[in-house]
């Protein structure tokens, strides 16, 4: 049982950390986000702004975070939250 642990999370280990990743939650919240404002039918007025706004605001969110990610570890440190 223990082999078959160790074989499966070279597999599992990287999924699960996709999972867990801040940007990956961003993400999978703006998608969220933009299929609801799609069918909700009361929204059909105002709903391509409020897409693009969405979508772009998720668009930024992750940018900032891969480029925070990246100078944390062009630095050599990770920072801590305090």
């Amino acid at each position: 049982m223990l082999k078959e642990n160790n074989q499966l999370m070279p597999i599992i280990g990287p999924i699960l950390n996709l999972l867990r990743s801040r940007k990956f939650m961003v993400a999978l919240m703006t998608l969220i986000v933009d299929v609801v404002v799609a069918y909700v039918p009361a929204m059909a007025e105002v709903q391509e702004p409020l897409l693009a706004v969405f979508t772009a605001i998720g668009l930024a969110l992750v940018a900032a975070i891969a480029y925070e990610d990246a100078a944390s570890t062009t630095n050599g440190s990770k920072e801590t939250d305090q």
